[in-house]
């Protein structure tokens, strides 16, 4: 798909990457190797020059780095990796004595152990210099004590300024005294080694050790994997049941308390879990999990995420779409589980490998001291909560009924007092019920620990007083949890499931199971939808947090044996088929399994996807590229490649953001156009696309790397709008770059930036004019509507359009590496890119529009609506396809007659939104979608414009 098909993909990258080289002269090297004129000089380098020993960029020694290259597993012309690294900010020494002269620094340092070094590098003949060069750069590590890697990224305030090869000398001279880590704490953390066998490794990974519910949930689930899997227990917080967790796995990892839950440490602990145990598959029990489950599916590991929390509470919100968009199964245990994620989690609800399975019921430990209240783990707390003084429990259940009330009818409320557990509507049920039908004899009672009003101002004491004032006398009991669980059930009549937020409580598992009559609320709890959807059990389900109705149930319940006994028949059967632990196990099991198998590629492929894959266009400019030999990374190339179609049949985003990996090629449309095996068989779409043989079609088009520069005899004008004038002496340096001089139309929203604007203009050597126009419509409407007399006329055979962008109101940063991307890719600055976008209009008639080759796959997301009705009015009839590439951040160049419909949309000032604009969802949005259907409808195609080695 690049624009030089005499050349494989790598090759021409790297040529491209060298033209884009100031430090690259076509003419000096063409008489340096002898070379025609008609002979592509950087391709003749890359292919042939650099095995010859000729250094191609002025000033720079490179021919020497070869041997070194070669030991890390790169062999290509080291012209080429010195740019590659130089554009990561890695630039290694311009010269081979200041490179020496580092290396003899270097081996004088206390964190360098040549010995230990030389296991990355055996056979280099000076393993300073290979650090110096490459090690620090790809983060191998000098000596036990320094992890080079792991001390950039986790102190950016020193090494983003820091020279190459330098993290070691600062970590000696300064970090160390400063007291900075010199590695992370996943090297600290004591791993038990893993038996051998045959049967595959799983990582199960719970949030604490608590008798909570879901690390009892885990803990029973490691008991039925153990004979199928090799279970490592990974704990982020110790607790009671540490012991438990230890002997039910077939190794463990000790608990990271006080590990900082930061991405940086997350992921050091990720790959150091991959390289000792290379587990199959990773459980991720609970949300709680997410900062070590994210990092594991980065790194390529397949995720089985169990979610069991509300979105509603589970904070930030960040976390769901971490570990939704890494997970490769996400596992509710409730429709209104998932209900609530799908709201907050744009796509979420549409991208597959989504289910919806009930936990099985869950064995309790034993309990191993007195102050360890069995029924702690009677439902998962996840919420936060208070920390009370503790009750004391007791190990035999008390007596729930009072001397000479053992007639009375026992309503059973169970688990940590919390708001999460509406005590206080169980208490608002039990004032009822008293009130309907004063001569029944009722006794509730609510069993956990957590009440505490004379400690605990969140809850208790408000809980407290209601109860007081409620005047329930001897009919009401608060107790504390107790060991004897088992003691309590049998003395209940009728099981209160109060809870407002609670996925899918062991309680009520439990209740059912043991034919205990339980009445829920609707929509606050897993439990009801089991219940209403069973034609016995459907009553036993009220309006949500109605204590009317709930009293009224319980009332009619108390004088119906027989109906009890017929309820407590129904719920049996209904919970063994619905709560079934050994099939859960099993089901969660095959989700891994079948993960695994998907994301599983062969050899010569993967080596194909290694050839072809632009680490530029894959990672972001914050992950480190590390080389082929680095498993973990291939790994993670594996995995990030495609996530699932999300949204597939509205464009909307996905959950988890979507890179390229080969410029040309967009994963989504492929994967939709050969949707059994990629979309339905959950295939990554860039793997199947390499095995049939790189099929054409509208998931791929041409991009033009860098070209000499070259005048063109088109007829060119650039429209560049400045909300920020500052940014001008920028573009004009990018537009010098290049032979081609367009006319320039500059167009801004006041007097005083004109002003401004008007001296930068003056450093332009062509043609340029300056507007001022509303401040309306952003650089669109600046574009459509300002500039619309100089786009309709027949002056110009191509236009280009950029602009100032800043982004500042979402991430500053992120607006400047975006817009010196796009310049960058349009414009020039490493590169005639102008020079080249014009060549590629001259050489392809049938070229309408070219946009900068962005990383990121976007779709509709909001704008889908807006989109079709400005479509229409442009007449274009065709359905709009679900997904598309177009100029993302709204700058290009394409062909007059492209832009005539946009145009003839004849928008005025009045048709743009006000400020401020929302960042999502305004026709400003949807146009920036439409240009590529505008060109098509002319009748022209499109195509992309790549500098190697540049990212966002």
């Amino acid at each position: 798909m690049l624009d030089r098909p005499d050349s494989d993909e790598s090759a021409a990258v790297g040529a491209g990457l060298l033209t884009a080289s100031l430090a690259f002269s076509t003419g000096a090297y063409r008489e340096l190797a002898g070379l025609g004129p008609d002979t592509d000089a950087a391709l003749h380098y890359v292919t042939e020059g650099w095995r010859q020993g000729l250094e191609p960029l002025s000033g720079i020694e490179t021919a020497y780095l070869a041997p070194y290259l070669a030991s890390i597993g790169l062999d290509m012309a080291p012209a080429v990796a010195w740019l590659y690294f130089d554009a990561l900010g890695l630039t290694m020494p311009a010269m081979r004595e200041a490179a020496e002269e580092l290396a003899r620094a270097v081996a004088t340092s206390a964190s360098f152990d040549e010995a230990y070094y030389r296991k990355w590098a055996p056979d280099v003949p000076d393993a300073a210099l290979h650090y110096v060069l490459l090690g620090e750069a790809v983060g191998l590590r000098p000596s036990e004590n320094f992890d080079p890697a792991y001390y950039r990224e986790n102190y950016p305030d020193v090494t983003a300024f820091l020279p190459h090869s330098r993290l070691i000398k600062h970590y000696d001279d300064f970090g160390r005294m400063e007291g900075r880590r010199g590695r992370s704490h996943a090297d600290d953390i004591r791993f038990e080694p893993l038996p051998e066998g045959r049967r595959p490794a799983v990582l199960m990974i719970c949030h604490e050790a608590s008798r909570t519910g879901a690390p009892i949930l885990g803990w029973n689930i490691m008991r039925q994997l153990e004979p199928k899997c090799r279970v490592v227990s990974v704990l982020l917080h110790g607790g009671d049941l540490e012991e438990e967790f230890r002997a039910a796995a077939a190794a463990s990892v000790a608990p990271l308390n006080g590990v900082a839950r930061n991405p940086v440490e997350m992921r050091s602990m990720a790959k150091r879990l991959l390289n000792e145990y290379r587990p199959l598959y990773v459980i991720a029990n609970s949300i709680e999990t997410q900062p070590l489950a994210a990092e594991l599916g980065r790194l390529g590991v397949p995720v089985v995420a169990l979610v069991h929390e509300f979105a509603t509470y589970s904070r930030p919100h960040s976390k769901l779409e971490e570990m939704f968009g890494w997970a490769s199964e996400v596992v509710f245990p409730a429709r209104v589980v998932a209900q609530s994620s799908f709201e907050m989690v744009t796509g979420l609800e549409d991208r597959s490998g989504i289910h919806i399975l009930p936990q099985g019921r869950s064995e309790l430990p034993p309990s191993r001291a007195p102050e360890h209240a069995g029924s702690e783990s009677l439902d998962a707390i996840f919420a936060p909560r208070p920390a009370p003084v503790r009750q004391p429990s007791v190990g035999r259940a008390p007596d729930l009924r009072l001397p000479g009330q053992e007639d009375a009818i026992v309503v059973l409320g169970a688990g940590w007092v919390q708001l999460r557990k509406g005590v206080e509507a169980f208490v608002e049920t039990a004032v009822v019920a008293r009130r309907l039908r004063p001569d029944l004899k009722l006794r509730f009672v609510w069993v956990g620990d957590g009440f505490d009003p004379r400690h605990d101002l969140t809850y208790s004491v408000y809980l407290d007083d209601q109860i007081r004032r409620s005047d329930l006398g001897d009919s009401f009991a608060m107790m504390p949890a107790v060991d004897d669980i088992a003691g309590i059930y049998r003395q209940a009549d009728i099981f209160l499931l109060s809870s407002r937020l609670d996925p899918q409580p062991n309680v009520a598992i439990d209740a059912m199971s043991l034919g205990i009559p339980l009445v829920c609320f609707a929509g606050g709890v897993g439990t009801a939808e089991v219940l209403a959807e069973e034609p016995a059990t459907r009553e036993l389900v009220v309006p949500h947090l109605d204590a009317a109705a709930a009293a009224q149930l319980i009332c009619r319940l108390a004088e119906d044996r027989a109906g009890r006994e017929r309820l407590g028949e129904e719920l049996v059967r209904l919970a063994a088929r619905t709560f079934d632990m050994e099939a859960y196990v099993a089901q969660i099991d095959g989700f891994g399994r079948r993960a695994a198998e998907r994301l599983a590629i062969g050899e010569e492929v993967l080596n194909e996807a290694m050839a072809v894959i632009d680490p530029f266009l894959l990672f972001t400019v914050h992950e480190s590229w590390t080389p082929p030999h680095d498993w973990p990374r291939i790994a993670a190339i594996k995995w990030r490649l495609w996530n699932g179609v999300a949204a597939s049949e509205h464009g909307r985003s996905p959950t988890r953001p979507v890179r390229r990996a080969v410029a040309g090629f967009h994963p989504t449309l492929y994967a939709l156009a050969r949707r059994a095996a990629c979309v339905d068989g959950d295939r990554d779409p860039l793997v199947h696309w390499l095995e049939s043989g790189r099929p054409q079609g509208p998931w791929s088009r041409p991009v033009h790397l860098p070209h000499r520069r070259r005048e063109s005899g088109l007829r060119l004008a650039l429209h560049a709008h400045f909300h920020y004038p500052e940014l001008a002496d920028d573009l004009i340096d990018r537009l010098r770059a290049n032979a081609s001089r367009p006319d320039l139309f500059v167009t801004t929203d006041s007097a005083l930036k004109a002003e401004m604007l008007s001296t930068a203009l003056a450093r332009y050597p062509g043609r340029s004019e300056l507007r001022t126009v509303p401040n309306a419509g952003r650089d669109i409407g600046a574009f459509l509507t300002g500039l619309a007399d100089v786009i309709g006329a027949d002056t110009y055979d191509v236009i280009g359009h950029v602009h100032a962008k800043r982004s500042l109101a979402v991430d500053a940063q992120m607006g400047e590496r975006w817009r010196t991307f796009l310049w960058t890719n349009l414009v020039g600055g490493r590169g005639a890119m102008m020079d080249t976008a014009a060549l590629a209009f001259e050489e392809n008639p049938g070229l309408g529009l070219l946009i900068a080759e962005d990383p990121n796959v976007v779709g509709w997301n909001a704008n889908r609506e807006v989109a079709q009705e400005l479509a229409r009015r442009m007449g274009i009839e065709e359905p709009l396809p679900d997904f598309f590439d177009f100029p993302l951040g709204t700058m290009f160049w394409a062909r007059r007659e492209g832009l005539r419909p946009l145009l003839d949309l004849d928008l005025s000032w009045q048709d743009y939104p006000p400020e401020p604009l929302p960042d999502d969802g305004t026709v400003l949005h949807a146009l920036e979608r439409l240009i590529p259907f505008a060109v098509g409808k002319a009748g022209l195609g499109m195509a992309g414009l790549r500098v190697p080695g540049t990212s966002w």
